[in-house]
């Protein structure tokens, strides 16, 4: 396991020139973003953690092409795991108080709604949108096809694994929506 990492398709490793060992990734890759100890925060890694049992469940064994991950990181670390897949599904909670707790939303990189979009857009980082835009320019074989899947969070930042009523009625929908963008591929 790496650190800020928990891969739960076991991908496999792959050298790249210069830079030490990244994850080989091949087809669809679906992040859930997020911290589970942090409230709301950890939607996105409980929504991944089903679609995976889901996908898993369906498929009857993990269908080859689809990973599975979550981290608890975005900007240029996020850009850096999304290097090699040819699409991806991000989950993430966002707080922008545009949106009654528990709203589903797809959004695409270019939409995502400030700097309170949490993972997808940290303080404490560039923003996704600048990552890939940097990734693009330095040669990096990221995604062409970006999908975002945001839950209107209710409060993050609360030391606790408990979602909010909203937020956890949200959860059914939102995994939906992943399996959804899935689809047959």
């Amino acid at each position: 396991m790496r650190r800020g990492v928990s891969s739960m398709s076991g991908a496999s490793t792959a050298e790249a020139p210069g830079r030490g060992t990244l994850p080989a990734t091949a087809g669809t890759l679906v992040i859930g973003l997020g911290n589970p100890v942090l409230g709301d925060d950890g939607v996105g890694w409980l929504v991944v953690r089903r679609a995976d049992a889901r996908w898993a469940e369906a498929r009857r064994a993990r269908a080859p092409g689809v990973d599975f991950d979550l981290l608890a990181v975005g900007g240029l670390a996020l850009m850096e795991r999304l290097v090699g897949a040819r699409r991806a599904i991000l989950v993430d909670a966002v707080l922008t108080g545009l949106d009654p707790a528990g709203t589903v939303r797809l959004l695409e990189p270019g939409t995502i709604p400030g700097r309170d979009a949490t993972h997808l857009d940290s303080p404490h980082d560039v923003t996704l949108r600048t990552a890939l835009e940097l990734g693009r320019t330095l040669g990096a074989a990221l995604p062409d096809e970006i999908a975002i899947v945001t839950i209107e969070a209710q409060r993050v930042g609360e030391f606790t694994e408990r979602l909010t009523p909203a937020v956890a009625a949200a959860v059914p929908g939102a995994v939906e929506q992943v399996l959804a963008l899935l689809g047959d591929r």
